[in-house]
Parts: structure tokens; sequence; C-alpha cells
């Protein structure tokens, strides 16, 4: 974990220009920052910021010239060769635990979850709206049975409803297209 200050002097860049690519990183891809009483960041994981960076970055966008790998992750001050070792060890060992947590699968990208996250509420949505359709087989019970024949009927209905939601979220987890109306379901 590096400050902002640090970080810029590692990169040899502004200390604004490094708080704009945190505050990018943390809104859109999840950067693991700490944070003070106030919220602001105080200290960022420098080998996922590293990680992050290297996955957004357009070669075609660059400014200037390429900037060769940072030779010390030490902040200035801090000259000892063992404590060197030591973050530098900490370092690769984060970086390879985020690589692994993505290829895992643990790690998802914000995009990706805010689309699932439409998705489902499509799917939702789309089951809610077939209520409708349930109005006649409604009237039929509270003319035939009353309130108690409508709460039977309603729990009957709500019970389909979450395993036809249920069955689509599977679906979708499962790769199947969200986008297909389903048999029952009317367009």
């Amino acid at each position: 974990m590096m400050t902002l200050a640090d970080l810029a002097r590692r990169d040899g860049v502004s200390k604004p220009t490094v708080s704009a690519k945190v505050k990018r990183l943390c809104q859109q891809h999840g950067l693991e920052v700490e944070r003070d009483h106030l919220g602001r960041v105080s200290a960022i994981n420098v080998a996922h910021y590293d990680s992050l960076l290297e996955r957004t970055s357009d070669p075609s966008k660059a400014q200037g010239p390429q900037r060769a790998a940072p030779i010390s992750l030490l902040p200035p001050g801090e000259d000892s060769y063992d404590e060197a070792l030591r973050k530098k060890t900490v370092y690769e060992g984060e970086r390879k635990r985020i690589d692994l947590e993505r290829q895992k699968g643990n790690l998802v990208e914000v995009a990706r979850v805010a689309d699932a996250a439409v998705t489902c509420a499509t799917t939702i949505t789309r089951t809610i709206d077939r209520l409708p359709n349930a109005a006649d087989d409604i009237a039929a019970a509270v003319a035939r049975d009353g309130a108690h024949g409508v709460r039977v009927l309603l729990k009957t209905i709500a019970a389909k409803m979450r395993a036809d939601v249920a069955d689509a979220l599977a679906g979708l987890s499962g790769g199947a297209n969200p986008d297909e109306p389903e048999p029952d379901e009317p367009e």
C-alpha cells in the first residue's frame, strides 16, 4: 500500500494525475484502496493499481514517451536492501494473488456486473408484467370463494412467478439467451 504522494513520486507524475487515475479505477474497476474517516483515499494497493493500468491502458492514446518500469517501490528515505526486497516480494505476491483471483472468476469487471444487474431486472420485470394475465382467474376466485379464494390463488401465482424468476436467472448464469421470450410470456 502506498499513499497518493508516494505513488506520484514513484511514477514521476503529479499528485492530481494519480488522484484522477485512482478515482477512475475505483469507480470503473473496483481498485482496492484504504480510506480515512472522511472517505478520502489514504492508501492504494499498488499491485492492483499497476495491474489495472496495464489492462486498461490504450497504447494509441499514450502521451509522451513510455516510462520504464519503476526501479524502486520504496518511498524516498527507505533505502534498506532488505526492506526493498521485502516490499518487492509483497508487491509481486499481491499481483499474483490478483491474477489468480481473476482467473478463478472471483474478480469480475464492474461493467459485467452492471450488465448482469440490468438483465436480472429485465427478467424480473417481465415476470411481474405477466400478473395482469391472471385477472380472469382472480375474478373467478372472488366469485367462487371470496377473499380466501383470492389469497390461495395469489399464493399459487406468486410461487409460479418465483420459480420462473429463479429459472430465468439460473439460465442467465448458464449462458441462455435472456432476450428470447418464454413460451407462456405475452408478446
